[in-house]
């Protein structure tokens, strides 16, 4: 399953022009290869959301053996833990030898050694509407099962601040993809079944050829034309020296430009739309109006 999109490629052009254009990296190969290993890395922010549930579950089946290490009680002391460590879809994802073997040869987020914020996110549960819903249903079958796990992961660590700044801690660019790989998750764990061991390597982050020749033709071609665009740039506003234009905005207008010119089999118009989201999110509301103003300057005088 192909979960990557072309607005989170040009995102990580962006993240390497910007560290390329501010001297952060020597050579032209290097950003290239850093571009490749983002995408990797986005894998592995996928399978670190993998190794939670599976350190959650580990940790659920040794509460009090947690207990006795910290020599407190861990409140409440009920068979709450015994409850949602027999949820299927989360001992399925737990128990899942392909991924149990994966997650012992990478370098992924080790939640096995975060006790207290895995016994704070138990607290969570139980504490919550969709748990104690959960409570009072006689025949908790698969499906009800299920629509718990979901709700664990919809409702509570998708917005849980602390499995967040555990993310941005081990990889700061991690944080951009949060959305996209909690998108594909949720889709996934929609779709798990009972019937036989889920795929979850085959079921992943990947690229293929396109994507990666999309983004390193991107931005190849805004290093080798950078002068050329600026002075372009340059005509469209008269009265700015392009120094005072930030740097993230003059990237973004720059690989808009590389788009129009050497992308033509995407419409202008998708670029630019594109673009805009993505100045919204990165730039300022003024930086957007005037990369929209820029960019359709140069639409419409080509």
């Amino acid at each position: 399953m192909k979960i990557i999109n072309r607005r989170q490629i040009r995102i990580k052009v962006l993240q390497e022009l910007y560290s390329f254009l501010s001297g952060n990296e020597n050579s032209l190969v290097e950003g290239q290869k850093n571009l490749i290993n983002s995408f990797i890395q986005t894998n592995s922010l996928y399978l670190s959301y993998l190794n939670f549930f599976k350190s959650f579950w580990e940790f659920l089946n040794q509460r009090d053996n947690f207990q006795k290490k910290i020599k407190k009680s861990l409140k409440p002391i009920d068979e709450n833990y015994f409850l949602i460590s027999k949820l299927i879809p989360l001992k399925s994802i737990a128990k899942n030898k392909n991924l149990i073997t994966k997650l012992s040869s990478g370098k992924y987020i080790f939640w096995d050694s975060k006790h207290e914020f895995l016994n704070e996110f138990f607290l969570k549960i139980v504490n919550s509407v969709g748990f104690k819903e959960y409570l009072i249903v006689k025949e908790k079958d698969y499906k009800i099962q299920l629509k718990l796990f979901i709700y664990i992961f919809k409702e509570i660590l998708v917005h849980d601040k602390k499995f967040i700044a555990y993310i941005e801690d081990h990889n700061i660019y991690w944080i951009d993809d949060v959305p996209l790989i909690n998108t594909f998750f949720l889709r996934l764990i929609k779709n798990l079944n009972t019937e036989k061991e889920f795929n979850f390597l085959k079921n992943s982050f990947t690229h293929n050829k396109n994507d990666t020749d999309f983004g390193l033709k991107l931005f190849e071609k805004v290093i080798e034309n950078s002068e050329s665009i600026n002075q372009e740039i340059q005509k469209r506003v008269l009265n700015w020296d392009i120094e005072r234009i930030a740097l993230i905005d003059r990237v973004i207008i720059n690989m808009s430009i590389v788009e129009f010119k050497y992308f033509s089999e995407i419409p202008n118009i998708v670029t630019l739309n594109e673009y805009m989201e993505i100045s919204k999110e990165y730039s300022t509301p003024k930086s957007s109006q005037f990369i929209n103003g820029v960019l359709d300057s140069i639409i419409k005088n080509n």
